[in-house]
């Protein structure tokens, strides 16, 4: 049985019950392997930008006996995936740049019977910017700590509706004045980049969300 690190436990138990799950990056394979054997998929789409990758995943499908269950599938993205494939979707690990990019560049996404679950490395408020304005939802948002680091994962789906949100929102979203250890752990993570790059090069933008954040916390 797969048991899985901290953070990829926490973008797991963000996912719903499906027939098929899809997992854009899925590297060795870990999280669907996980999904299939505690129940929550039936079976699943690994896919990874490189083969490398998908070694380490075809060892995992054999290593847990798990063939004909989890499809290995070489994709930039989503360009090799079609819509209709998966209910629940993954993109976990890495940057959100490249996770934005992907929601504002693949139209078949805009449908609520898909719930996206995405895990951003770094850049969260791109992430949050892009759902937004491709009209999607954010239903949830959880954080997981890992050793010293701590890690932020989003649930949406599409609504078709965009809302004029406060700067704070994009920075640390349902967040902000949470009590919760690790999503304190995460605001202040987030204060601490955006502190630095004011004063580094004196941008507004990241002042007006600072004060934003503040202001989210006191209230």
């Amino acid at each position: 049985m797969i048991k899985l690190t901290p953070r990829l436990l926490c973008v797991a138990q963000a996912v719903g019950n499906c027939d098929c799950f899809l997992d854009i990056g899925t590297d060795h394979a870990y999280l669907p392997a996980y999904l299939i054997e505690n129940g929550i998929a039936k079976r699943a789409i690994a896919s990874d930008i490189n083969p490398n990758p998908l070694l380490n995943a075809e060892r995992t499908v054999a290593d847990e006996n798990l063939t004909g269950k989890i499809e290995l599938r070489l994709s930039d993205g989503f360009k090799n995936i079609k819509p209709d494939e998966a209910e629940e979707i993954a993109v976990a690990g890495m940057g959100g740049l490249m996770i934005a990019e992907m929601l504002n560049t693949t139209a078949w996404l805009k449908n609520s019977k898909y719930r996206l679950v995405l895990q951003p490395m770094t850049h969260f408020e791109d992430v949050r910017r892009a759902l937004n304005e491709n009209g999607f939802e954010i239903t949830d948002e959880q954080t997981a700590l890992e050793g010293k680091r701590v890690y932020l994962v989003i649930s949406a789906r599409y609504s078709g509706k965009t809302e004029e949100k406060p700067a704070y929102w994009y920075y640390t979203g349902m967040l902000a004045g949470s009590k919760k250890e690790s999503d304190i752990a995460f605001c202040n993570k987030v204060i601490k980049a955006l502190t630095k790059k004011y004063e580094g090069s004196g941008d507004m933008t990241s002042l007006e969300a600072l004060r934003s954040i503040e202001n989210a916390k006191s209230n």
